[in-house]
Protein backbone atom coordinates (compact mmCIF):
# COMPACT_ATOMS: atom_id res chain seq x y z
CA UNK A 1 0.00 0.00 0.00
CA UNK A 2 1.14 3.38 -1.06
CA UNK A 3 1.80 6.58 1.78
CA UNK A 4 -0.32 8.90 1.55
CA UNK A 5 2.41 11.29 0.28
CA UNK A 6 3.76 8.91 -2.39
CA UNK A 7 0.15 8.68 -4.18
CA UNK A 8 -0.20 12.53 -3.93
CA UNK A 9 3.82 12.93 -5.77
CA UNK A 10 2.39 9.92 -7.76
CA UNK A 11 -1.11 12.22 -8.79
CA UNK A 12 1.09 15.60 -9.22
CA UNK A 13 3.74 13.44 -12.01
CA UNK A 14 0.70 12.03 -14.11
CA UNK A 15 -1.30 15.30 -14.20
CA UNK A 16 2.10 17.41 -15.10
CA UNK A 17 2.62 14.54 -18.15
CA UNK A 18 -0.66 14.63 -19.19
CA UNK A 19 -1.49 18.48 -18.94
CA UNK A 20 2.47 19.65 -20.33
CA UNK A 21 1.85 17.29 -23.30
CA UNK A 22 1.05 20.22 -25.48
CA UNK A 23 3.71 22.44 -24.42
CA UNK A 24 6.59 19.34 -25.43
CA UNK A 25 4.87 18.63 -28.61
CA UNK A 26 4.69 22.56 -29.73
CA UNK A 27 8.19 23.43 -27.95
CA UNK A 28 9.79 20.84 -30.44
CA UNK A 29 7.93 21.74 -33.55
CA UNK A 30 8.68 25.26 -32.84
CA UNK A 31 12.97 24.31 -32.63
CA UNK A 32 12.84 22.47 -35.46
CA UNK A 33 12.31 19.00 -34.39
CA UNK A 34 10.16 16.48 -35.41
CA UNK A 35 7.32 16.05 -32.17
CA UNK A 36 8.47 13.09 -30.70
CA UNK A 37 11.61 14.50 -29.46
CA UNK A 38 9.59 16.77 -27.23
CA UNK A 39 8.78 13.82 -25.07
CA UNK A 40 11.99 11.64 -25.75
CA UNK A 41 13.16 15.24 -23.58
CA UNK A 42 10.78 15.45 -21.77
CA UNK A 43 11.38 11.93 -20.49
CA UNK A 44 14.94 11.65 -20.35
CA UNK A 45 16.41 15.34 -19.13
CA UNK A 46 13.16 14.99 -16.77
CA UNK A 47 13.95 11.65 -15.54
CA UNK A 48 17.98 12.27 -15.05
CA UNK A 49 17.31 16.08 -13.56
CA UNK A 50 15.04 14.84 -11.03
CA UNK A 51 17.44 12.29 -9.89
CA UNK A 52 20.65 14.37 -9.53
CA UNK A 53 18.75 17.31 -7.78
CA UNK A 54 17.22 18.22 -4.87
CA UNK A 55 14.73 20.77 -5.85
CA UNK A 56 10.86 19.06 -5.18
CA UNK A 57 9.26 21.30 -7.32
CA UNK A 58 11.84 22.33 -10.67
CA UNK A 59 11.00 20.05 -13.19
CA UNK A 60 13.25 19.79 -16.52
CA UNK A 61 11.88 19.47 -20.11
CA UNK A 62 11.33 21.42 -23.31
CA UNK A 63 10.99 25.33 -22.61
CA UNK A 64 9.76 28.26 -25.24
CA UNK A 65 12.68 30.38 -24.36
CA UNK A 66 15.58 27.94 -25.25
CA UNK A 67 13.22 26.22 -28.10
CA UNK A 68 14.30 29.39 -30.32
CA UNK A 69 18.30 29.09 -29.51
CA UNK A 70 17.50 25.77 -30.47
CA UNK A 71 15.84 26.68 -33.96
CA UNK A 72 18.82 29.61 -34.75
CA UNK A 73 21.09 26.58 -33.74
CA UNK A 74 19.84 23.94 -35.74
CA UNK A 75 18.87 26.80 -38.85
CA UNK A 76 21.43 25.81 -41.60
CA UNK A 77 20.91 21.77 -41.13
CA UNK A 78 16.84 22.05 -40.96
CA UNK A 79 15.11 19.47 -44.38
CA UNK A 80 12.46 20.57 -46.40
CA UNK A 81 9.99 20.46 -44.04
CA UNK A 82 11.01 22.83 -41.43
CA UNK A 83 12.60 19.84 -39.40
CA UNK A 84 15.63 18.64 -38.62
CA UNK A 85 16.02 14.80 -40.68
CA UNK A 86 18.03 11.64 -39.65
CA UNK A 87 21.53 13.64 -41.44
CA UNK A 88 21.65 15.95 -38.94
CA UNK A 89 20.96 14.13 -35.69
CA UNK A 90 24.66 14.22 -34.77
CA UNK A 91 24.78 17.88 -35.23
CA UNK A 92 21.54 18.30 -32.37
CA UNK A 93 23.63 15.37 -30.11
CA UNK A 94 26.55 17.63 -30.62
CA UNK A 95 24.42 20.45 -29.39
CA UNK A 96 22.97 18.76 -26.72
CA UNK A 97 26.13 17.43 -25.46
CA UNK A 98 27.74 20.48 -25.35
CA UNK A 99 24.47 22.23 -23.45
CA UNK A 100 25.11 19.87 -21.02
CA UNK A 101 28.85 19.88 -20.33
CA UNK A 102 28.86 23.72 -20.34
CA UNK A 103 26.65 23.64 -17.28
CA UNK A 104 28.60 20.55 -15.82
CA UNK A 105 31.49 22.91 -16.02
CA UNK A 106 29.99 25.77 -14.75
CA UNK A 107 28.75 24.10 -11.30
CA UNK A 108 32.10 22.80 -11.17
CA UNK A 109 34.15 25.72 -11.19
CA UNK A 110 31.56 27.62 -8.85
CA UNK A 111 30.36 30.04 -12.15
CA UNK A 112 26.86 30.38 -10.88
CA UNK A 113 28.22 33.56 -9.09
CA UNK A 114 27.50 35.11 -12.52
CA UNK A 115 23.77 35.06 -12.43
CA UNK A 116 23.44 37.82 -9.81
CA UNK A 117 25.38 40.09 -12.53
CA UNK A 118 22.36 39.55 -14.77
CA UNK A 119 20.39 42.43 -13.99
CA UNK A 120 16.15 41.35 -14.02
CA UNK A 121 15.37 44.17 -16.88
CA UNK A 122 17.79 42.00 -19.45
CA UNK A 123 15.71 38.90 -18.57
CA UNK A 124 12.54 40.90 -18.87
CA UNK A 125 13.99 42.30 -22.12
CA UNK A 126 14.87 39.11 -23.78
CA UNK A 127 11.50 37.15 -22.54
CA UNK A 128 9.49 40.17 -24.17
CA UNK A 129 11.52 39.58 -27.55
CA UNK A 130 11.40 36.00 -27.21
CA UNK A 131 7.09 36.09 -26.66
CA UNK A 132 7.10 38.33 -29.48
CA UNK A 133 9.12 35.92 -32.13
CA UNK A 134 7.25 32.78 -30.74
CA UNK A 135 3.74 34.52 -31.39
CA UNK A 136 4.99 35.81 -35.09
CA UNK A 137 7.36 32.50 -36.02
CA UNK A 138 2.90 30.63 -35.45
CA UNK A 139 1.62 32.64 -38.07
CA UNK A 140 2.40 30.12 -40.98
CA UNK A 141 0.45 27.12 -38.82
CA UNK A 142 -2.23 29.28 -37.73
CA UNK A 143 -3.22 30.36 -41.48
CA UNK A 144 -2.42 26.99 -43.17
CA UNK A 145 0.03 28.19 -45.17
CA UNK A 146 3.29 25.93 -45.93
CA UNK A 147 6.06 26.05 -43.12
CA UNK A 148 8.56 28.66 -44.08
CA UNK A 149 11.84 28.82 -43.25
CA UNK A 150 12.58 32.18 -42.15
CA UNK A 151 14.72 33.47 -39.18
CA UNK A 152 13.64 35.87 -36.87
CA UNK A 153 11.13 38.60 -37.30
CA UNK A 154 11.81 40.19 -40.76
CA UNK A 155 12.74 36.73 -42.66
CA UNK A 156 9.02 35.23 -40.92
CA UNK A 157 7.33 38.15 -42.31
CA UNK A 158 9.13 38.08 -45.73
CA UNK A 159 8.00 34.42 -45.97
CA UNK A 160 4.74 35.48 -44.55
CA UNK A 161 4.13 37.89 -47.20
CA UNK A 162 6.06 36.12 -49.94
CA UNK A 163 3.12 33.13 -49.80
CA UNK A 164 0.39 35.32 -49.60
CA UNK A 165 1.75 37.63 -52.73
CA UNK A 166 1.90 33.95 -54.18
CA UNK A 167 -1.42 33.00 -54.39
CA UNK A 168 -1.57 30.73 -50.98
CA UNK A 169 -4.38 32.69 -49.21
CA UNK A 170 -5.28 31.78 -45.74
CA UNK A 171 -6.86 28.15 -45.04
CA UNK A 172 -10.00 28.58 -43.29
CA UNK A 173 -10.16 25.34 -41.50
CA UNK A 174 -6.66 26.49 -39.93
CA UNK A 175 -7.48 30.42 -39.46
CA UNK A 176 -10.64 28.79 -37.72
CA UNK A 177 -8.85 26.04 -35.16
CA UNK A 178 -6.30 28.35 -34.19
CA UNK A 179 -8.55 31.20 -33.00
CA UNK A 180 -10.52 28.84 -31.49
CA UNK A 181 -8.17 27.06 -29.17
CA UNK A 182 -6.73 30.96 -28.73
CA UNK A 183 -10.46 31.94 -27.13
CA UNK A 184 -10.90 28.56 -25.27
CA UNK A 185 -7.11 28.69 -23.41
CA UNK A 186 -8.60 32.38 -22.89
CA UNK A 187 -11.62 31.75 -21.51
CA UNK A 188 -10.51 28.73 -19.72
CA UNK A 189 -7.70 30.82 -17.71
CA UNK A 190 -10.38 33.58 -16.80
CA UNK A 191 -13.33 31.17 -15.78
CA UNK A 192 -11.63 27.67 -14.76
CA UNK A 193 -7.81 28.24 -13.91
CA UNK A 194 -7.03 24.62 -11.98
CA UNK A 195 -8.53 22.78 -15.89
CA UNK A 196 -6.16 21.30 -18.00
CA UNK A 197 -7.72 23.59 -20.73
CA UNK A 198 -4.56 23.87 -23.13
CA UNK A 199 -4.64 19.86 -22.96
CA UNK A 200 -8.48 19.52 -23.73
CA UNK A 201 -7.94 21.91 -26.26
CA UNK A 202 -5.60 20.47 -28.38
CA UNK A 203 -7.64 16.97 -27.88
CA UNK A 204 -10.92 18.57 -28.52
CA UNK A 205 -9.22 19.70 -31.76
CA UNK A 206 -7.83 16.61 -33.27
CA UNK A 207 -11.05 14.99 -32.31
CA UNK A 208 -13.11 17.78 -34.65
CA UNK A 209 -10.34 17.12 -37.11
CA UNK A 210 -10.94 13.21 -37.22
CA UNK A 211 -14.33 13.36 -37.00
CA UNK A 212 -14.50 16.11 -40.23
CA UNK A 213 -11.99 14.41 -42.24
CA UNK A 214 -9.80 17.54 -42.45
CA UNK A 215 -6.21 16.89 -43.17
CA UNK A 216 -3.49 19.13 -44.95
CA UNK A 217 -5.90 18.57 -48.18
CA UNK A 218 -8.43 20.34 -46.99
CA UNK A 219 -6.46 23.41 -44.77
CA UNK A 220 -5.88 21.89 -41.89
CA UNK A 221 -2.31 20.58 -41.59
CA UNK A 222 -1.82 17.98 -39.30
CA UNK A 223 1.34 16.82 -37.06
CA UNK A 224 1.39 13.46 -38.46
CA UNK A 225 1.76 15.56 -42.16
CA UNK A 226 4.38 17.55 -41.68
CA UNK A 227 6.21 14.60 -39.89
CA UNK A 228 5.53 10.69 -39.26
CA UNK A 229 4.72 9.85 -35.69
CA UNK A 230 4.81 6.27 -35.15
CA UNK A 231 4.64 4.63 -32.07
CA UNK A 232 8.59 3.87 -30.44
CA UNK A 233 11.54 5.85 -29.39
CA UNK A 234 12.63 8.19 -32.12
CA UNK A 235 16.03 8.12 -33.85
CA UNK A 236 18.94 9.32 -32.55
CA UNK A 237 22.82 9.50 -33.27
CA UNK A 238 25.99 9.79 -31.46
CA UNK A 239 27.58 13.43 -31.10
CA UNK A 240 30.15 14.54 -33.80
CA UNK A 241 33.73 15.52 -32.48
CA UNK A 242 34.30 17.28 -35.41
CA UNK A 243 36.44 20.60 -34.32
CA UNK A 244 34.72 22.95 -36.78
CA UNK A 245 30.89 21.89 -35.93
CA UNK A 246 31.97 21.74 -32.20
CA UNK A 247 33.59 25.33 -32.92
CA UNK A 248 30.14 26.46 -34.64
CA UNK A 249 27.76 25.58 -31.93
CA UNK A 250 30.09 26.37 -28.80
CA UNK A 251 28.07 29.87 -28.83
CA UNK A 252 24.55 28.56 -29.35
CA UNK A 253 25.40 26.51 -26.85
CA UNK A 254 26.38 28.91 -24.27
CA UNK A 255 23.50 31.18 -24.86
CA UNK A 256 21.26 27.99 -24.13
CA UNK A 257 23.46 27.43 -21.02
CA UNK A 258 22.94 31.16 -20.01
CA UNK A 259 19.18 31.00 -20.51
CA UNK A 260 18.24 27.71 -19.71
CA UNK A 261 20.32 29.07 -16.40
CA UNK A 262 17.94 32.20 -15.61
CA UNK A 263 15.09 30.03 -16.15
CA UNK A 264 16.37 28.16 -13.65
CA UNK A 265 16.47 31.12 -11.02
CA UNK A 266 13.29 32.07 -12.31
CA UNK A 267 11.47 28.91 -11.81
CA UNK A 268 13.03 28.48 -7.94
CA UNK A 269 12.30 32.02 -7.04
CA UNK A 270 8.87 31.51 -7.96
CA UNK A 271 8.79 28.45 -5.63
CA UNK A 272 9.33 30.64 -3.13
CA UNK A 273 12.45 28.17 -1.35
CA UNK A 274 16.08 27.92 -1.26
CA UNK A 275 17.39 25.99 -4.00
CA UNK A 276 20.63 24.57 -4.12
CA UNK A 277 21.69 26.16 -7.53
CA UNK A 278 24.84 24.89 -7.86
CA UNK A 279 23.35 21.39 -7.54
CA UNK A 280 20.07 22.26 -9.61
CA UNK A 281 22.52 23.55 -12.53
CA UNK A 282 24.72 20.18 -12.54
CA UNK A 283 21.55 18.16 -12.32
CA UNK A 284 20.70 19.59 -15.28
CA UNK A 285 23.92 19.75 -17.03
CA UNK A 286 24.01 15.44 -16.53
CA UNK A 287 20.34 15.63 -17.81
CA UNK A 288 21.52 17.03 -21.00
CA UNK A 289 24.49 15.19 -21.36
CA UNK A 290 22.55 11.84 -20.88
CA UNK A 291 19.80 13.69 -23.16
CA UNK A 292 22.36 13.51 -25.93
CA UNK A 293 22.64 9.83 -26.36
CA UNK A 294 19.03 9.57 -25.93
CA UNK A 295 16.80 11.15 -28.93
CA UNK A 296 17.21 15.04 -26.34
CA UNK A 297 17.53 18.00 -27.73
CA UNK A 298 19.06 20.83 -24.89
CA UNK A 299 16.39 20.97 -21.58
CA UNK A 300 15.77 23.46 -18.83
CA UNK A 301 13.87 24.33 -15.97
CA UNK A 302 10.39 24.77 -16.94
CA UNK A 303 8.40 27.69 -15.36
CA UNK A 304 5.39 26.42 -16.21
CA UNK A 305 5.42 22.96 -15.52
CA UNK A 306 7.22 23.32 -12.79
CA UNK A 307 4.03 25.84 -11.01
CA UNK A 308 1.85 22.82 -12.06
CA UNK A 309 4.11 20.66 -9.86
CA UNK A 310 3.89 22.92 -7.25
CA UNK A 311 0.01 23.59 -7.68
CA UNK A 312 -1.03 19.70 -7.62
CA UNK A 313 0.71 19.22 -4.21
CA UNK A 314 4.36 17.93 -5.24
CA UNK A 315 6.74 17.22 -1.77
CA UNK A 316 9.61 15.32 -3.17
CA UNK A 317 11.66 14.41 -6.51
CA UNK A 318 9.51 11.32 -7.03
CA UNK A 319 6.56 14.03 -9.02
CA UNK A 320 9.26 15.02 -11.15
CA UNK A 321 10.52 12.02 -11.98
CA UNK A 322 7.47 10.00 -12.14
CA UNK A 323 5.87 12.91 -14.56
CA UNK A 324 8.92 11.89 -16.72
CA UNK A 325 8.22 8.08 -16.87
CA UNK A 326 4.79 9.27 -17.48
CA UNK A 327 5.53 10.24 -20.91
CA UNK A 328 7.53 7.03 -22.44
CA UNK A 329 3.96 5.19 -22.89
CA UNK A 330 2.86 8.30 -24.70
CA UNK A 331 5.82 7.65 -26.98
CA UNK A 332 5.08 3.57 -27.20
CA UNK A 333 1.24 3.44 -27.66
CA UNK A 334 0.11 7.01 -28.75
CA UNK A 335 2.14 8.37 -31.80
CA UNK A 336 -0.50 7.96 -34.82
CA UNK A 337 -2.86 9.82 -32.13
CA UNK A 338 -0.01 12.84 -31.45
CA UNK A 339 0.20 12.73 -35.43
CA UNK A 340 -3.81 13.35 -35.54
CA UNK A 341 -3.08 17.12 -33.57
CA UNK A 342 -3.68 19.93 -36.14
CA UNK A 343 -0.63 21.73 -36.28
CA UNK A 344 -2.81 24.99 -36.11
CA UNK A 345 -3.96 24.25 -32.40
CA UNK A 346 -0.15 23.92 -31.16
CA UNK A 347 -0.40 27.41 -32.92
CA UNK A 348 -2.80 28.69 -31.10
CA UNK A 349 -1.45 27.00 -27.39
CA UNK A 350 2.31 28.45 -28.64
CA UNK A 351 0.36 32.08 -29.33
CA UNK A 352 -1.21 32.23 -25.89
CA UNK A 353 1.89 31.30 -24.10
CA UNK A 354 4.23 34.31 -26.23
CA UNK A 355 1.66 36.34 -24.81
CA UNK A 356 2.13 35.62 -21.26
CA UNK A 357 5.93 36.13 -21.94
CA UNK A 358 5.24 39.56 -22.58
CA UNK A 359 5.09 40.74 -18.84
CA UNK A 360 3.74 43.69 -19.56
CA UNK A 361 3.53 45.07 -15.30
CA UNK A 362 6.57 44.52 -14.93
CA UNK A 363 8.17 46.32 -18.46
CA UNK A 364 5.89 49.14 -17.24
CA UNK A 365 7.34 49.23 -13.73
CA UNK A 366 11.24 48.92 -15.30
CA UNK A 367 10.74 51.70 -17.96
CA UNK A 368 9.49 53.88 -15.43
CA UNK A 369 11.96 53.01 -12.87
CA UNK A 370 15.57 54.32 -13.86
CA UNK A 371 17.26 55.11 -16.96
CA UNK A 372 20.17 52.58 -16.80
CA UNK A 373 16.79 49.83 -16.37
CA UNK A 374 15.15 51.14 -19.47
CA UNK A 375 18.73 51.26 -21.52
CA UNK A 376 18.78 47.51 -20.69
CA UNK A 377 15.10 46.96 -21.04
CA UNK A 378 14.86 48.61 -24.66
CA UNK A 379 17.96 47.29 -25.99
CA UNK A 380 17.98 43.79 -25.05
CA UNK A 381 14.50 43.58 -26.61
CA UNK A 382 15.43 45.06 -29.15
CA UNK A 383 17.90 42.75 -30.19
CA UNK A 384 16.48 40.18 -29.43
CA UNK A 385 14.29 41.11 -32.49
CA UNK A 386 16.78 41.95 -34.51
CA UNK A 387 20.03 39.80 -33.88
CA UNK A 388 20.73 35.91 -33.88
CA UNK A 389 18.55 34.94 -30.31
CA UNK A 390 22.91 33.73 -29.04
CA UNK A 391 23.82 37.26 -29.72
CA UNK A 392 21.03 38.82 -28.31
CA UNK A 393 21.49 36.64 -24.84
CA UNK A 394 25.01 37.10 -24.59
CA UNK A 395 24.69 40.97 -25.34
CA UNK A 396 22.20 41.49 -23.59
CA UNK A 397 24.24 39.78 -20.37
CA UNK A 398 27.39 41.27 -21.21
CA UNK A 399 25.91 45.22 -21.29
CA UNK A 400 24.37 44.60 -17.58
CA UNK A 401 28.32 43.06 -17.02
CA UNK A 402 29.67 45.92 -18.18
CA UNK A 403 26.82 48.60 -16.62
CA UNK A 404 27.74 46.75 -13.25
CA UNK A 405 31.78 47.29 -13.69
CA UNK A 406 31.51 50.76 -14.34
CA UNK A 407 29.42 50.93 -11.26
CA UNK A 408 32.04 49.45 -9.27
CA UNK A 409 34.42 50.90 -11.14
CA UNK A 410 33.93 54.79 -9.63
CA UNK A 411 34.72 54.64 -5.80
CA UNK A 412 32.87 57.58 -4.32
CA UNK A 413 35.20 60.42 -2.46
CA UNK A 414 34.07 63.24 -0.16
CA UNK A 415 36.06 65.92 0.41
CA UNK A 416 36.35 67.47 3.90
CA UNK A 417 38.38 69.23 6.26
CA UNK A 418 38.77 69.67 10.00
CA UNK A 419 37.24 72.86 11.54
CA UNK A 420 35.61 73.71 14.48
CA UNK A 421 36.33 70.27 16.47
CA UNK A 422 35.18 68.17 13.44
CA UNK A 423 35.04 67.27 9.66
CA UNK A 424 33.01 69.34 7.10
CA UNK A 425 32.72 69.34 4.20
CA UNK A 426 35.47 71.59 2.11
CA UNK A 427 34.73 74.86 0.61
CA UNK A 428 37.63 75.80 -2.02
CA UNK A 429 37.23 79.14 -2.06
CA UNK A 430 38.15 79.01 2.03
CA UNK A 431 41.31 77.80 0.55
CA UNK A 432 41.84 74.68 3.37
CA UNK A 433 45.53 73.70 3.61
CA UNK A 434 44.54 70.22 5.35
CA UNK A 435 42.05 68.20 3.75
CA UNK A 436 40.74 64.35 3.99
CA UNK A 437 39.26 62.88 1.31
CA UNK A 438 36.78 59.98 2.12
CA UNK A 439 37.04 57.13 -0.15
CA UNK A 440 33.98 54.50 -0.07
CA UNK A 441 33.93 52.02 -2.68
CA UNK A 442 36.57 49.42 -4.74
CA UNK A 443 39.74 50.32 -5.37
CA UNK A 444 40.38 47.48 -8.04
CA UNK A 445 42.75 47.97 -11.15
CA UNK A 446 39.66 48.73 -13.13
CA UNK A 447 38.53 51.83 -10.53
CA UNK A 448 42.45 53.19 -10.60
CA UNK A 449 42.05 55.94 -13.65
CA UNK A 450 38.50 56.86 -12.38
CA UNK A 451 39.62 57.19 -8.95
CA UNK A 452 42.97 59.74 -9.87
CA UNK A 453 40.47 61.49 -12.43
CA UNK A 454 38.04 62.64 -8.57
CA UNK A 455 41.58 63.25 -7.00
CA UNK A 456 42.95 65.65 -9.39
CA UNK A 457 39.63 67.53 -9.76
CA UNK A 458 38.46 67.73 -6.14
CA UNK A 459 41.81 68.65 -4.84
CA UNK A 460 41.82 72.64 -4.23
CA UNK A 461 45.29 74.28 -4.86
CA UNK A 462 46.11 75.27 -1.33
CA UNK A 463 45.91 71.99 0.27
CA UNK A 464 49.39 71.24 1.69
CA UNK A 465 48.13 68.08 3.39
CA UNK A 466 46.06 65.56 2.17
CA UNK A 467 44.92 62.51 4.42
CA UNK A 468 43.53 59.72 2.26
CA UNK A 469 40.58 58.00 4.46
CA UNK A 470 40.80 54.25 3.40
CA UNK A 471 38.10 53.18 6.06
CA UNK A 472 35.94 52.43 3.96
CA UNK A 473 37.44 51.24 0.64
CA UNK A 474 38.06 47.90 -0.48
CA UNK A 475 39.52 45.38 -3.35
CA UNK A 476 43.03 47.46 -2.81
CA UNK A 477 45.34 45.61 -4.68
CA UNK A 478 49.27 46.61 -6.16
CA UNK A 479 48.07 48.51 -9.02
CA UNK A 480 46.21 50.81 -6.82
CA UNK A 481 49.42 50.72 -4.29
CA UNK A 482 51.40 51.90 -7.41
CA UNK A 483 48.63 54.55 -7.97
CA UNK A 484 48.52 55.96 -4.30
CA UNK A 485 52.89 56.30 -4.58
CA UNK A 486 52.46 57.96 -7.70
CA UNK A 487 49.78 60.67 -6.65
CA UNK A 488 52.37 60.95 -2.87
CA UNK A 489 55.19 61.86 -5.48
CA UNK A 490 52.90 63.99 -7.60
CA UNK A 491 51.58 66.19 -4.55
CA UNK A 492 55.13 66.22 -3.28
CA UNK A 493 56.29 68.49 -6.24
CA UNK A 494 53.65 71.16 -4.96
CA UNK A 495 54.57 70.93 -1.62
CA UNK A 496 52.24 68.76 -0.59
CA UNK A 497 52.27 65.50 1.65
CA UNK A 498 49.71 62.57 1.26
CA UNK A 499 49.08 60.61 4.38
CA UNK A 500 46.83 57.30 4.45
CA UNK A 501 44.66 56.37 7.05
CA UNK A 502 42.46 53.79 7.74
CA UNK A 503 45.00 51.24 6.52
CA UNK A 504 43.76 47.75 7.02
CA UNK A 505 45.58 44.53 7.70
CA UNK A 506 45.78 43.14 4.32
CA UNK A 507 46.80 47.08 3.04
CA UNK A 508 49.48 47.21 5.41
CA UNK A 509 50.94 43.77 5.15
CA UNK A 510 50.97 44.80 1.02
CA UNK A 511 52.38 47.85 1.89
CA UNK A 512 54.88 46.12 3.81
CA UNK A 513 55.72 43.54 1.39
CA UNK A 514 56.13 46.11 -1.37
CA UNK A 515 58.39 48.14 0.70
CA UNK A 516 56.62 50.81 0.18
CA UNK A 517 57.74 54.28 1.86
CA UNK A 518 54.14 55.64 2.31
CA UNK A 519 53.13 56.85 5.82
CA UNK A 520 49.95 55.14 6.78
CA UNK A 521 48.07 55.07 10.18
CA UNK A 522 46.08 51.69 10.65
CA UNK A 523 42.76 51.19 10.75
CA UNK A 524 40.66 51.36 14.28
CA UNK A 525 37.00 49.68 15.22
CA UNK A 526 36.24 53.56 15.95
CA UNK A 527 34.83 55.42 13.81
CA UNK A 528 36.88 58.71 12.58
CA UNK A 529 40.06 57.83 15.34
CA UNK A 530 42.46 56.92 13.00
CA UNK A 531 42.30 59.90 11.03
CA UNK A 532 42.13 61.93 14.31
CA UNK A 533 45.32 60.02 15.10
CA UNK A 534 46.48 60.53 11.53
CA UNK A 535 46.09 64.72 12.18
CA UNK A 536 47.40 64.43 15.72
CA UNK A 537 50.85 63.16 14.19
CA UNK A 538 51.14 65.75 12.27
CA UNK A 539 50.70 68.92 14.60
CA UNK A 540 46.96 69.78 12.97
CA UNK A 541 43.56 70.25 15.02
CA UNK A 542 41.69 67.28 14.94
CA UNK A 543 38.04 67.60 15.90
CA UNK A 544 36.69 66.26 18.78
CA UNK A 545 34.17 64.07 17.53
CA UNK A 546 34.97 63.19 14.06
CA UNK A 547 32.46 60.47 13.63
CA UNK A 548 29.76 63.37 13.50
CA UNK A 549 31.44 64.83 10.32
CA UNK A 550 32.71 61.85 9.14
Amino acid sequence: MLSPGTRGDLFAGLSVALLGLPQCLAYAMMSGLPPAYGLSTAAVAGLVAAVVGRSAQVITGPTNTTGLLILGALAPFLGAGGLLGAEGLPVLATLTLLAGLVRVALALVGGTWLVRFLPESVLVGFTAGAGILIGVMQVDEALGLPNLHGMGLRGELAGVAYALRSGQGPAAPAVLFAAGTILCMAAGRRLAPRMPVALLAVVAGAVVAWACGLDARSGLPLVGDRSPVPNGWPAFAMPSFNPALIERLFVPASAIVLMGTLELVVTARAGGARVDLRREILAQGWANVAGAFAAGFPASASLGRSALLRLTGARTRLAAASAAVFVVPILFLAGPLVGRIPQASLAGVLCVIAYAMVDRPAIRRMWLAARETRVLLGLTWALTLALPMEWAVLFGAGLGLVIHLSRTSAPRLRLLTPADGRLVPADVAESPAVVVLEVSGNLHYAAVPPFLDKVSRLLPTSARTVVLDLSHAHEIRFSALLALERLAEQLSRGACQLRLAGVGPELRALLERAGSQLPATPAEAEPGLSVRRCLEALGTQEPRDPAAGA
